[in-house]
């Protein structure tokens, strides 16, 4: 095992044939042994191995070593093929766990299930929960547990459980019969309802597509004749359209004359307006300004009168606070000559308390003096008894250690000679292992350096990966945003919104013109293609003609035009032929220094280059202003960069479109540049995509090399940290031997002069014990002279503290009066206070509204001399406003009348764009209801008109073909039938073609379920059979080996075991034990004692293995409630079955140690981490040893009746003090730092186990010795 519990390291134990016996001190991990047993066989509760979970299992680390992540424990069985019915000789179970919950179960170091490792032991008796492990614990859980479950122990040794299994998995197969019966039951009822049930729908779905199909055929009809009237109609729409639209122009232009005349006189009455405003804003001020001195004059008379109330009042109030204030001052004086008085009869009242606290306290003092004494006296007392208790316990167990002195000196040369062998060897193999260590080291170091290349290499295509997709996305969304772009010009272009009438007539598609093909070259912006660099400037160059039409000829521009002015109506267009006019085959003049012909920075269509060159011959680029010659050279033209002309008469301008989409040549340009902008983009995501295959190939890769690499490292790590756990291991067992050589030698030393001192040391202790037993006498006397003299004191005591408590409530009434009395003086001098601010604020106020009454007249005087003027302005103000009115007034009229013209052009113009707007509407209806149809033809039957044209008519009757009118009667019908029929299933017939043979299956499948459940009865009744044949023949052989086995066990008495029968399933009866100890009525288990119990336990468990015994037995401290007498007759029993089973006992028992042929020693050097030692005790001379009485101590000298009860009584609570006191110092060492209690003599007097604690015991075996070795060291 490793990693398990306290055994950290590597550890092997094997079990030879004997008895074995397992010991060690208390918390060393002797019962971490039977926990990894119970755990590598399958146990499942962590409470079993006295934890909370299951990873409690893992060591968890000390100061000095880190916690392990895995703990694994193997056991092997040899010679086990005819037990376990397998094929190897010998059998490995392994359990493995992580401390991240991952948990393996391993067979040969094969994977397996819990289930197959349960299975494989089933009938042998070994299990977590078989006879094979047995604690303490388990005694009272097999004898006080119900009598059924006591029957399972019993079906282990009939070898049942495994039938039992099959029992359980066959009723488990027969419930999941029973319950696929059921559902296949319920399955098939409703199969059968659901055939009924489609018969019928699929009658109903073939007259549904009877039906359907003839409909499909008339509407297609009537779809096909609507369709052909709608479109005769909207041709008559849109020549109605054109005539309306040439009288709504010549409407537009009157209106536009009559909103002109209106606009001048509107504009002469806003002026008026304006006037009107103004003064009659003036005329308001002046108004209000007079208002408000009325006003003002108003208020001020009122302010007078409440000023002059308001000082009367406060006048009379300040006469009533001075009364006030004589009163409170005259109660103020009064209350002075009281408070004195209470202030004096305090004082007494306190100088009585003080002189009685005196008193009582140096009366307390005293008391508390003499308890102090007599405390001390007591504890003098209790002290010399716990001392003579001491000495007595010491010069026992003086005794002891001198016989275990000779004893420790033999062990310790046998062990000197041992060590010094082990020493040697140990030394070799350390040797070795740090040789293979250092290698196991050097390849992990390099399987880490390869796994961190890769991982970097992995890293590095991961963030390749990465950008490559950030970019590939970025790409993705540019492309969509121009794509977009470019839908959008395109579309604003083939509309040609931004072309006048006759242009977009020329670029109509539909070539309403009707013009030969080839004649239309397109726009003139499609004729170049420009860098945005010279964009503005050829866009100055041709911005009068941007707009224009290039055509083939001169001859086919006259044609157009003629056309044009032939079809009437708005028709303007800019025409330019394609060819040089013969006038311009002149050459180009040279080029002004500095200047490049614009011509040089275009690319031309090859159709318009003999115009282009016409046209932009005399025109060149400069790339600043600065660059332009001045003067200009005769007939040329020079354009700068940023759009500016300059021509040769002397005229200049400047142009800059206000948007991209402002200018064909611009949406040209910008949907040439979105395309090439596309094109290079699809070729970078083209790219990214292939470097994007290949990296996440490459990513694969790496990711597999990762995975190798890591699982190399692991593999390396593990090894080498295996390893270097052995080498820990044999460096701590070197070292701890060589530590041990030095103890020993000095423990021998030790032991010499020990043997000389303790024969000193015991007679000076019997001296001094004989002195403190002959003092007690004189101790006890004085006790009761200081016990009477404190009474005494305590009575008088009382009475004068009754007398201080009484002047102590005195002056707290005293001190409350006073209290109360400073309180209310308190607040009658806040009152005179206040009358007094009061007063004073009441005279202020008085003052204060003598000043405003004085301050408002000289105002009201001032304001009425300010009257007059006022009013004689706001008269003057709306005279005038009164006449600017009048002039509005007629101008409105003659509004009036131009309005009512303009209402009346206005008027037949809506008449007209009524007429219009009507036509449109209809011809809106028509293309919806056209478009309708086409919508339900696309819908309901996925056609489109050319394949409606084609579809052919229905079969008609011998009336011939319908009109609409009768077509649409017929389609009315039609679906009146099938709206009638409701919801109609298409799919019913080959549902219920599926359906029966579905039911066919159902009802093979119900006869192969009923044939299963006969066998599966059949396996029932047969498990049954046979396994209650062999329990209850288990059962009367395990009766009658229990009672010669108890009999044996307990030198006489009787006991027999009772089946106590299941009416609800034989199979689950229980099993009662009666038991009756030599000498004892029949009585309950439960009132066995403890040795008793377990001696019950036992015979019965030596009666199972008289049937069928275990491979091994794992007995953990079974034996520790026996005493001497009993453990020999267990030992003989346990010897009796040696030949049969292999035995291991957990124990401190000395005699049951020394009956093993092999201990195993379990220490705890280091601290948390448990090491094993083992010896065979025959091969080093160790006999059994035998029980004989243990030597009393001498009795202490004879004390009085009452003085025996009181020192009894102190025995006690000293022992109880002792045992504390050594519990809590064992709780609190890490390791075990005392002897185990096994290894100790057993005295009657708890004192001598105090001492043999530290010293030893001279009886100790080989074993309990070296589990001292950890603890001395």
């Amino acid at each position: 095992m490793i990693g398990f519990k306290s055994f950290a390291d590597r550890t092997k134990l094997q079990f030879e044939p004997g008895l074995i016996a397992i010991v060690g001190p208390n918390g060393c991990g002797k019962s971490n042994v039977s926990d990894a047993i119970r755990w590598v066989l399958g146990e499942q509760r962590p409470t079993a191995l006295r934890g909370t979970k299951m990873l409690d299992v893992l060591f968890n680390g000390t100061d000095a070593r880190p916690a392990m992540n895995m703990a694994e424990v193997s056991i092997t069985f040899a010679d086990c093929d005819k037990l376990l019915d397998t094929e190897f000789n010998e059998i490995t179970v392994s359990r493995r766990i992580f401390r991240s919950g991952e948990g393996a179960y391993f067979i040969n170091k094969n994977p397996c299930r819990l289930r197959d490792i349960q299975r494989l032991f089933m009938g042998t008796g070994i299990g977590t929960t078989s006879y094979s492990v047995m604690a303490q614990g388990q005694i009272d859980a097999i004898l006080s547990s119900r009598p059924e479950d006591r029957r399972g122990v019993f079906e282990e040794a009939a070898g049942i459980t495994k039938f039992k299994a099959d029992r359980k998995e066959a009723m488990r197969k027969l419930d999941q019969t029973e319950a696929n019966l059921l559902r296949l039951a319920d399955v098939i009822r409703e199969v059968k309802r659901q055939i009924g049930s489609l018969q019928r729908q699929a009658g109903k779905a073939r007259r549904y597509q009877e039906l359907k199909e003839e409909l499909r055929g008339l509407d297609l009809f009537v779809i096909r004749r609507r369709l052909t009237v709608l479109d005769a109609r909207l041709r008559e729409l849109v020549a109605e359209l054109a005539e309306l639209a040439g009288r709504d122009a010549a409407g537009q232009e009157a209106v536009a004359t009559a909103e002109e005349a209106a606009a001048a006189i509107r504009a002469e009455i806003v002026e008026n307006e304006r006037h009107i405003s103004e003064m009659g804003e003036a005329a308001a001020q002046d108004a209000a300004k007079l208002a408000h001195a009325r006003e003002m004059i108003t208020v001020s008379e009122q302010r007078i009168a409440e000023y002059q109330t308001w000082s009367a009042r406060d006048t009379r109030e300040a006469a009533e606070t001075r009364e006030q204030l004589t009163s409170l001052r005259e109660r103020l004086t009064a209350m002075a000559a009281e408070r004195q008085t209470l202030e004096e009869q305090l004082r007494e009242a306190r100088g009585q308390r003080d002189e009685l606290q005196q008193r009582v306290t140096a009366e307390r003092q005293a008391i508390d003096q003499q308890r102090r004494e007599l405390q001390g006296e007591r504890d003098k007392s209790l002290e010399r008894e716990r001392r003579a208790t001491q000495l007595q316990n010491r010069l026992t167990g003086m005794e002891a250690r001198q016989r275990a002195a000779h004893v420790q000196r033999e062990r310790l040369a046998a062990e000197q000679a041992h060590l010094a062998e082990t020493s040697a060897s140990r030394l070799q193999q350390r040797d070795a292992l740090a040789a293979s260590l250092e290698e196991l080291r050097a390849q992990a170091q390099q399987d880490a350096a390869a796994l961190a290349t890769i991982e970097e290499e992995r890293r590095g295509t991961d963030e390749e990966l990465r950008g490559i997709r950030e970019r590939h996305g970025q790409l993705s969304s540019q492309r969509a945003a121009k794509r977009a772009q470019i839908d959008l010009l395109t579309e604003q272009e083939a509309r040609a919104e931004s072309f006048p009438g006759g242009s977009r007539l020329l670029l109509d598609a539909k070539n309403p013109l009707k013009l030969d093909p080839g004649v239309v070259l397109g726009t003139l912006a499609a004729q170049f293609k420009v860098s945005a660099r010279f964009r503005p400037a050829l866009e100055a160059v041709l911005r009068a003609w941007i707009d224009a039409i290039v055509l083939r000829s001169a001859g086919d521009a006259t044609e157009v035009l003629r056309r044009l002015i032939a079809r009437g109506g708005p028709a303007s267009a800019r025409l330019i032929a394609a060819e040089a006019p013969a006038v311009e085959n002149q050459p180009a003049p040279p080029a002004p220094e500095g200047l490049t012909p614009l011509a040089d920075h275009l690319e031309v269509a090859e159709a318009f280059a003999p115009a282009a060159g016409a046209l932009l011959k005399r025109v060149f680029l400069a790339e600043t202003l600065e660059q332009v010659p001045s003067p200009l050279p005769r007939g040329i033209t020079v354009v700068t960069l940023a759009g500016t002309v300059f021509h040769a008469n002397g005229f200049c301008e400047h142009w800059m479109p206000e948007g991209q989409s402002a200018s064909p040549l611009a949406r040209r340009m910008a949907i040439e540049d979105a395309t090439g902008q596309i094109e290079a983009i699809d070729a970078e995501l083209a790219d990214l995509k292939k470097r994007l295959d290949g990296l996440v190939g490459q990513q694969e890769t790496q990711a597999r090399s990762q995975t190798q690499a890591r699982q190399r490292l692991d593999e390396s790590r593990r090894q080498a940290a295996q390893k270097e756990g052995e080498w820990q291991s044999v460096c701590r067992d070197v070292k701890r031997d060589e530590e041990r050589q030095r103890v020993v030698g000095k423990e021998l030393e030790l032991a010499v002069a020990q043997a000389r001192s303790a024969e000193e040391e015991q007679a000076g202790l019997a001296g001094e014990l004989e002195e403190l037993v002959n003092g007690r006498a004189a101790f006890s006397e004085r006790l009761h002279a200081l016990q009477n003299a404190l009474q005494e004191r305590e009575t008088g005591y009382q009475a004068q503290n009754q007398t201080f408590a009484e002047a102590r409530i005195r002056e707290s009434a005293l001190a409350q009066q006073l209290s109360h009395h400073i309180g209310q003086t308190e607040i009658y001098e806040a009152r005179v206070t206040e009358l007094q601010r009061q007063l004073e604020g009441r005279s202020q106020g008085v003052q204060s509204y003598d000043e405003s009454i004085r301050r408002l007249t000289e105002q009201i005087s001032n304001t009425q001399a300010q009257l007059e003027p006022m009013r004689q302005r706001a008269d003057e103000s709306r005279q005038k406003l009164e006449a600017l009115r009048r002039q509005r007034d007629a101008k409105a009229g003659a509004l009036a009348e131009a309005e009512n013209k303009l209402a009346a052009r206005r008027q037949a113009l809506e008449k007209l764009r009524a007429s219009h707007g009507a036509l449109e509407v209809e011809q809106a209806e028509t293309r919806l209801r056209r478009q309708n149809h086409l919508d339900r033809l696309l819908a309901d039957y996925q056609l489109n008109p050319a394949q409606l044209v084609a579809e052919s008519d229905p079969k008609w009757g011998t009336d011939g073909e319908p009109t609409i009118e009768k077509a649409e009667a017929r389609l009315a019908v039609l679906n009146r039938d099938i709206q009638e029929m409701g919801p109609v299933n298409l799919v019913a017939i080959d549902e219920y073609k599926t359906l029966e043979e579905r039911f066919a299956l159902l009802k093979a499948q119900e006869e192969d379920l009923l044939k299963a459940k006969e066998q599966v009865l059949d396996l029932l009744r047969m498990i049954n059979k046979k396994t209650s044949e062999m329990f209850r023949e288990t059962f009367e052989q395990a009766n009658t080996n229990f009672e010669h086995m108890f009999t044996k066990l307990f030198n006489g008495g009787t006991a027999k075991l009772v089946l106590i029968e299941n009416p609800d399933d034989p199979l689950e009866c229980g099993v009662e034990i009666i038991a009756r100890p030599p000498g004892k009525r029949l009585q309950s288990i439960s009132l066995l004692s403890g040795g008793e119990r377990t001696m019950t336990a036992v015979s019965l468990l030596f009666a199972i293995y008289m049937i069928k015994p275990s491979p091994f037995c794992l007995l953990d401290e079974l034996d520790a409630s026996l005493d001497d007498s009993n453990i020999g007759r267990f030992v003989q029993a346990l010897k009796d079955f040696l030949a049969q089973s292999q035995f291991l006992i957990i124990t401190h028992n000395r005699h049951t140690i020394a009956s093993s042929d092999i201990v195993y020693g379990v220490t705890m050097p280091e601290k948390g981490v448990s090491r094993i030692l083992s010896m065979r005790l025959p091969d080093i001379g160790v006999r059994e040893l035998e029980v004989v009485a243990e030597p009393q101590p001498e009795a202490p000298p004879t004390l009085p009746p009452k003085r025996r009860r009181r020192k009894k009584t102190e025995e006690k609570t000293e022992e109880k003090t002792a045992k504390k006191k050594k519990t809590t110092s064992a709780d609190k060492t890490d390791g075990p730092d005392e002897t185990d209690e096994a290894d100790l003599p057993e005295p009657d007097d708890s004192a001598d186990l105090e001492e043999s604690e530290n010293t030893g015991d001279a009886e100790d075996t080989v074993p309990a010795t070296k589990e001292r070795d950890s603890d001395d060291t």
